[in-house]
Order: structure tokens, then sequence, then C-alpha cells
């Protein structure tokens, strides 16, 4: 039994050293984030770079990417209720199929040009 709890105090010791191992090395981390940061800034004001330069600006969920050259297809259907549109294109939104389901013709949900 005594070995039995030497050992368990052991444990716990190297567990309370690798805890501390973990918290050094987060530290560490996050000073090397801010100097990473740091320098990233000089260099953006030194070369006067902006965000699009860097590839950040304009990227949202419905934004293209520079480059992509595939075609924009306007939306065919609409949902008069939330106002969600779909260009008739691949699999049908659930606002669709749940319309269809309930009888409805998907004439209904052209839109008008």
């Amino acid at each position: 039994m005594q070995k039995s709890n030497e050992l368990q105090q052991q444990i716990n010791e190297f567990e309370a050293k690798l805890n501390d191992l973990r918290k050094q090395q987060e530290l560490e981390r996050k000073g090397e984030r801010t100097q990473a940061i740091a320098a990233a800034k000089e260099l953006i004001k030194n070369y006067d770079l902006t965000a699009s330069d860097l590839g950040l600006a304009g990227r949202g969920p419905n934004k293209r990417i520079a480059g992509d050259r595939r075609n924009v297809v306007a939306p065919k259907y609409q949902d008069p209720e939330s106002g969600k549109t779909w260009t008739g294109r691949g699999k049908s939104p659930a606002w669709l199929s749940a319309q269809l389901s309930a009888g409805r013709d998907k004439q209904d949900f052209l839109i008008q040009s």
C-alpha cells in the first residue's frame, strides 16, 4: 500500500509539473503571437499594403474569390415568406421541398422578371 501511495504522489507531482510547463508554453506562444502581429503591422505600414493586397478584402459568404471565373446565375425561385432564393441548380432547398410536399407547384415560386 505504501508503494501505491508513493507512486500516486509521484504521478501527482509530474502532472503538476506538466501543467506548469503547459502554462509556460502558452505564455510563450502568446508572446510570439504578439511579436508576429507587431512585425506584420510594421511590414504593412512599410510597404503600404492593403487588405486587398493580402487577399483579405471582400471575402464574405456570398463573395467570390478573385480569379473565380464561374458564371453567376440569377435566382429563379423565391420563397415569399422568407425571401430566400434558389437558382434552380443543384439540390432543391428545404423551403421549396416542403412547399412541394404540401402540394404546391414549383411554378408558384418563379421570380417574375
